[in-house]
């Protein structure tokens, strides 16, 4: 007898995570415009270079996904685009001015490797729950209107629509992503 439900084609949640929380392109090539401007505007490449990777950062930190590090995240890439700022206005700087924007450096390097950290952490348990759960409750979780379309995409044994194959892959995401909230929720 088969199983009531086809086998549901792989379905690679990590790299949908993943692209959920990139950045904006657009905004990511906007800071390399502005940074690539006052570069060149500029007698000196280190503070347009600063501001560019503190706004870089920034916009890393508002992107999607784990929020924990963007709390502290966002006001460290804000402090380092305003010293390199006033490093380019004030080239004769103090030492403790270079002292403050390498600590700034340091510190929103470190914020966005946590971050990036954690959203690697967090895609590898969401296609570990996908990964995990049975094929029938894999289908059960799924909208009637996509589960159908699949069942009768996979059961006419042509290739998956690319379209349909997207939305299978953003749904298991949805549902595998509100399982671990509520894992989470219980937890606390």
């Amino acid at each position: 007898m088969p199983p009531p439900y086809p086998d549901l084609p792989s379905i690679d949640v990590r790299r949908a995570y993943l692209a959920c929380c990139a950045p904006s392109p657009w905004l990511l090539v906007l800071v390399l415009a502005s940074t690539s401007a006052w570069m060149l505007a500029s007698p000196h490449a280190l503070p347009p270079l600063l501001a560019g990777f503190g706004a870089a950062a920034l916009v890393w930190f508002h992107s999607d996904g784990p929020g924990r590090v963007n709390r502290l995240g966002t006001p460290a890439a804000l402090v380092m685009i305003g010293l390199a700022a006033w490093w380019a206005t004030h080239p004769a700087s103090s030492t403790p001015l270079h002292l403050l924007i390498i600590a700034a450096a340091i510190l929103v390097s470190a914020l966005a490797a946590l971050r990036l950290r954690a959203v690697l952490h967090m895609a590898t348990r969401l296609q570990a729950r996908v990964d995990a759960t049975a094929m029938a409750a894999r289908w059960i979780k799924l909208p009637a209107a996509v589960s159908v379309l699949a069942a009768q995409q996979l059961l006419s044994k042509d290739p998956m629509q690319p379209s349909l194959h997207r939305t299978l892959v953003l749904a298991t995401l949805a549902w595998a992503a509100n399982e671990e909230a509520q894992a989470m929720e219980r937890r606390r």
